[in-house]
């Protein structure tokens, strides 16, 4: 769990079971999310996902509470994403 701010809010990053399995750079996931989640975040979309090169395909989930929750669901490994 990570705790970040996005347009000035405090959000909570929560990594789902299947993406703490992974074999993932955490840090670079979690700046990675709070870079590009900014978008999603001041749309209020549901769910999203952010591409990016050293990451890969990042899949997440917003959940409104108290503080913002996102919760990354998976991550798709570069090798694994074709354009």
């Amino acid at each position: 769990m990570y705790r970040g701010k996005i347009a000035g809010k405090e959000v909570i990053i929560h990594l789902g079971r299947r993406v703490k399995t992974q074999n993932v750079d955490v840090r670079k996931l979690y700046h990675t999310v709070l870079s590009y989640g900014e978008t999603a975040f001041q749309k209020g979309q549901q769910t999203f996902c952010i591409y990016n090169d050293h990451v890969g395909m990042i899949v997440a989930e917003l959940e409104q509470h108290d503080v913002p929750v996102i919760r990354v669901d998976y991550v798709i490994e570069n090798q694994n994403v074709y354009e």
